[in-house]
Formats: C-alpha cells, structure tokens, sequence
C-alpha cells in the first residue's frame, strides 16, 4: 500500500487509528478517547482535526473510499490488476484493517452507512465505464444496474469470509474468515464467470427478457383506462 505525504501526519495517524478500532469495536462503542489513547494524541486534538466523532468517521470513509477507487482502477488494467493481487498475497495483514471497516460500514443500518454503500457503487460504475473506454469492459445496456450487481458480488466476500472460507476448508482464523488462502482459491474462478460468462448460450438471458417483457406489457394493461 503506497503512503502520500499526508499519512506521515498526525491527523493521518489519527484517522488510521480510528479505521482499526471502528473496525473492530464499531462505530457506537468506539470512543474519541480511545481513539486518542490508540494515536498517541490527546482527545482534544482528535476534536481539533475533525470537529467531532462524526467529522472523523467522514475523514475514514473517505480515505477507505479512496483506497477502493485506488484499486479498483488498477483492475481496469490487466497488469497493474496483477501486481493488485500479488500484493495482497504478500501483505495481508496491511489490508486487516479496511476490510474490517468496510464490514462494519456495510453492516451498520444508518445514514452513513447507507451513504458508503452508494459511494461503493458509483466507484464501481466508474471503473465499469473506465473500463468500456478501454476496451477491456465490454459495453452493457445498463451500467448503472451492472454496477450494483457487481458491487455487491465484491462486498459479498468481505460480509461473508467466514463462510466461504468454511465451504472452501480454508482457514477460518483469519481476520473475519478472510485471507491470502481464500484470494488463492476464489480469484481465478471469478475471474473466469466475469471473463467467459455463466450458461453456455443466451436462453436464460432471452426467457428473462421476454417475462420482463410481458410484465411489462400486463402492467399497461392493468393501468389502462
């Protein structure tokens, strides 16, 4: 993970603090004193930096958010999308704390929460049409709808590591069942339904257009005058 001249500061140290401990403790019980305690820093210059507990899971949503696009664009490129991997293969333990706070922020049923799904998305459409620019996406009729569905297949893995890391025998002691072994044995699998598809022709894909279709069509009648 490559660092910038802002995370040898002192509010970067703080916000990294504060994505550990939201975390793993959550955003209700995590406190601005242990965040403090955690960074070195006095609970006064936490509220200094971010103006209030609130101000400071902002800061760490976008700094996780921009990691993500970070990477994200990375996949759009076969080969920086290796190196992406191999990263992540030889340095766990440097993404424990993201994927933690990413799972808390998926899970937590509020404003904000809701609000770090959406960015997730509009990422992803960004990178979906990135790709398209590129050539390396193909064209879809609607991105927007590719992008949830796509979205959500990734934030699957991080809410539910440890059940495929139990359905795989891989090693569930990892942080939140999620580690080097699972990425070995789901990457190319994935890849491989994202690059050659899922049904070998187009009649699933056409049966569903055409019941959409005919819904679409009784949905007029019934508001017909």
């Amino acid at each position: 993970m490559r660092l910038t001249a802002e995370d040898l500061t002192t509010r970067a140290r703080i916000r990294d603090a504060a994505i550990g401990l939201f975390g793993r403790d959550g955003f209700g019980p995590a406190t601005v004193r242990a965040v403090a305690s955690a960074a070195g820093v006095s609970p006064g210059l936490v509220i200094h930096h971010f103006g209030s507990k609130a101000g400071l899971r902002e800061a760490c949503d976008q700094h996780v958010l921009a990691q993500t696009a970070s990477q994200g664009r990375e996949k759009t490129d076969p080969g920086t999308a290796r190196q992406l991997i191999q990263d992540y293969l030889n340095h766990p333990d440097q993404y424990a704390n993201e994927i933690a706070y990413i799972r808390r922020s998926l899970g937590d049923e509020s404003e904000a929460g809701d609000a770090f799904f959406d960015a997730v998305v509009r990422q992803t459409q960004d990178i979906i049409e990135a790709g398209i620019a590129a050539g390396t996406i193909r064209d879809f009729d609607d991105v927007r709808s590719t992008a949830v569905v796509v979205a959500s297949n990734s934030l699957s893995m991080l809410m539910l590591g440890r059940h495929l890391s139990r359905a795989l025998g891989a090693d569930v002691a990892e942080p939140h069942g999620i580690g080097p072994e699972l990425l070995r044995q789901l990457t190319v699998p994935a890849l491989d339904i994202y690059t050659n598809g899922f049904y070998t022709d187009s009649r699933f894909l056409d049966s569903a257009r055409d019941a959409l279709q005919q819904d679409t069509i009784n949905q007029g009648r019934e508001h017909a005058p």
